[in-house]
């Protein structure tokens, strides 16, 4: 998982405002169950890649020999551009990457790199996986004797995310032998940013944590283990003298007694990592990957009721430990689990709301066979884009032979627009909101296709201005359950050597099926009546509101004109409609004739006595402004010149001229009129179209 990380922003000056997408900070959940907990006795080792809906990921394989024995590894220049000396010719394996789209890498800018963006997940020839890795934060007090290593020194600067994943599966032959070889890397050239990562086979799992620049502690898992990890540091109690199931760093206890957070037994080799290394955060604000962690410990066990606060206060409630009532043994946690779980539950896990989200970029899910051959020993269960609403494919990944095409199309990244966009578009709560319009080439794209159907259905409010329904909703989950379902019943009958056709055909099945969702809630979209009226714009309920209702229709062409200053004769007309345009007899004005559009309304307005103020001499003025105040007095008085006593609180409030301040002392107090947004009422200003709208709208419920 990338902590930071930048991408190339272009602002244009244009009224739209549209601009290359940038990110902000990440936020990967991971799970491990432990063989023991499972319906299929198989461990299940899980992380998402979380960091946001912007760009295309694509999966690829690294042909064995790729890096050559020797080959000097280059890695991207805005993480400090690790170097590395290929040990042997690299084994064969999958990978996750960002897409380099014109051969322009997303994140230093670098043209035609020579290294990979972003390798997320992946399985070699040899059976091992890396999942890497969940961004966790350290200690400043550590980070002052041990600081991260993100300056180049003579070659030297330390290893990061992006990085990890080749390096390990190009060299290293197991589990074993990939946890070793990066903790000797952090030993001699030290971490860029602090994490969690998974190496695992078929055989053993182990995790690492480090929260500092060269100190680290990594667990071999067990079968009745279980853990979730959302950006914080879960590795707590360590006794280091288990070193079967214990690597940690020479200087682990001593660096954090430098720096003065040292929580352990020093005498006895033990050590609470978490308490002595992590960024814990304060009461106030706990860093306990809320609420994720406070979700998934619920999802586990229907009875599990902590709170953030709980967390904080006692962090044995999900940290691991190997240390129990004083003595060594395996490690543990003292998360509950109310249920055998099953490989729906790890999936289901990560469409919990407050998880499965637009800033998931893929998942590879390791679902590791102890007794199988090694080819078929790991399956990788893959999802791509917004979990929320997906299907995981299985694969086994040491016979892969090819990924399906959709995984690998390249794509612009996406653009943001304060303005509707013409093409499919979602939505971002980023720069106060922002509609956010996909590639051209989005429906190629399978990474888009789901990043969209789950974005559309999270913020459809936002782009239509109406939700999905919970109707549509429950349609688009039964369909792809039962996709998934075919996709169980699939893989179990599946020959493993048809590994690379099967996957194929499952992605194409998969992706089609999410375009085929996508358009059916676009059919089924509420339409937005204005084309300049976008979701955050004060008005725009205002606006649909009264579109919705019959009593404001726009200039035309789809515009609404929100800006535009009213008269009295179209006041009184949306009020007359309002009204259901009654039937009106004679005329009241010797200047009004049955072809001005207008007639009706003021005489009906005349009938109903709203005229004060707007009339006299027996004739009505048309084209004359009307002020705030002046609508307020005729509803005020449509009303029925309800009682008003309320005092207006606003600067200008003695500028309310003294026939309307029943009126507006009445629509202040009623919420039919509020101020400018600088303690002023403005009463003998215009009134905008925007305006009306709110105001009328207010009316309206009140008379409700």
């Amino acid at each position: 998982m990338k902590a930071w990380k930048k991408l190339l922003a272009t602002v244009t000056a244009v009224t739209a405002l549209t601009l290359a997408a940038t990110v902000g900070a990440s936020a990967c959940t991971t799970i491990y169950v432990g063989g023991n907990l499972t319906e299929e006795g198989t461990p299940f080792v899980a992380r998402t890649e979380d960091y946001g809906s912007d760009m295309n990921k694509l999966w690829f394989i690294s042909e064995a020999g790729h890096f050559k024995k020797g080959d000097k590894f280059l890695g991207c220049p805005e993480y400090g551009e690790f170097e590395w000396t290929f040990t042997h010719d690299s084994y064969r394996f999958t990978y996750f990457t960002n897409d380099i789209y014109n051969g322009k890498c997303p994140e230093c800018g670098q043209e035609n790199p020579t290294h990979w963006s972003y390798t997320e997940f992946g399985t070699n020839e040899k059976g091992l996986s890396v999942s890497a890795t969940e961004t966790i934060s350290g200690n400043a007090e550590v980070k002052k004797i041990d600081p991260n290593v993100q300056e180049k020194v003579d070659g030297v600067v330390g290893i990061e995310e992006t990085d990890i994943p080749t390096i390990l599966l190009a060299e290293a032959a197991s589990a074993r032998e990939g946890i070793e070889l990066l903790a000797k890397i952090y030993d001699e050239y030290g971490a860029f940013f602090d994490s969690g990562i998974f190496v695992c086979d078929q055989k053993e799992t182990w995790y690492i944590e480090n929260c500092s620049g060269t100190q680290y502690v990594a667990i071999k898992l067990n079968e009745d283990l279980i853990f979730l990890e959302p950006n914080i540091a879960v590795i707590g109690l360590v006794d280091l003298n288990d070193t079967d199931n214990v690597i940690a760093s020479e200087k682990l206890i001593e660096v954090a007694q430098q720096a003065g957070t040292f929580v352990g037994d020093a005498d006895k080799n033990i050590i609470d990592f978490r308490a002595s290394y992590a960024n814990l955060g304060t009461e106030e604000s706990p860093r306990v990957g809320t609420p994720r962690m406070s979700d998934g410990l619920k999802f586990l066990d229907k009875d599990s009721d902590y709170t953030p606060a709980d967390l904080f206060a006692d962090n044995t409630k999900f940290t691991i430990s190997n240390v129990k009532d004083g003595k060594l043994g395996p490690f543990y946690t003292n998360i509950k689990v109310d249920r055998k779980l099953t490989k729906d539950d790890v999936f289901n896990y990560y469409k919990l709301s407050s998880i499965g989200k637009p800033s998931n970029q893929e998942i590879e899910i390791f679902q590791l066979f102890k007794d199988e051959p090694v080819q078929t020993g790991t399956v990788g269960w893959v999802g791509v884009g917004n979990m929320s609403n997906n299907v995981f494919i299985p694969y086994y990944p040491l016979l892969l032979e090819d990924q399906y095409e959709g995984y690998q199309v390249s794509t612009q990244v996406v653009t943001q627009s304060d303005k509707v966009p013409e093409g499919f578009h979602t939505w971002t709560t980023r720069n106060d909101g922002m509609y956010v319009e996909y590639p051209e080439n989005w429906r190629d794209s399978f990474y888009f296709t789901f990043e969209g159907l789950g974005g559309y259905i999270l913020y459809a409010e936002e782009i239509t201005g109406k939700p999905v329904s919970a109707e549509d909703k429950q349609y688009v989950l039964d369909q792809l359950s039962a996709l998934q379902k075919e996709f169980y019943a699939e893989f179990e009958k599946m020959d493993p050597k048809d590994t690379t056709e099967v996957g194929k055909d499952m992605a194409k099945r998969a992706h089609e099926k999410g375009l085929e969702l996508i358009d059916y809630l676009l059919e089924k979209s509420y339409k937005r009546p204005f084309t300049d009226v976008i979701t955050k714009d004060w008005y725009f309920k205002a606006s649909q509101y009264a579109f919705e209702k019959g009593f404001m229709q726009g200039v035309g062409d789809g515009v609404f004109d929100g800006g535009s200053t009213l008269t009295r004769e179209m006041v009184l007309q949306i009020l007359y409609v309002m009204a259901g345009e009654p039937a009106v007899e004679g005329g009241s004005f010797d200047n009004l004739t049955a072809d001005d559009w207008y007639a009706n309304a003021v005489n009906w307005a005349a009938e109903q006595g709203l005229l004060a103020g707007l009339a006299e001499g027996g004739s009505f003025e048309a084209g004359v402004f009307i002020t705030r105040e002046q609508v307020a007095k005729v509803l005020y008085l449509y009303a029925g010149s309800p009682k008003a006593e309320a005092e207006l609180a606003f600067t200008d409030a003695d500028s309310v001229s003294a026939g309307c301040l029943d009126a507006m002392r009445w629509a202040v107090k009623a919420g039919v009129i509020n101020g400018m947004g600088d303690d002023t009422l403005n009463p003998q200003g215009t009134i905008t179209r925007a305006q009306a709208a709110q105001m009328l709208m207010q009316f309206d419920k009140l008379e409700k």
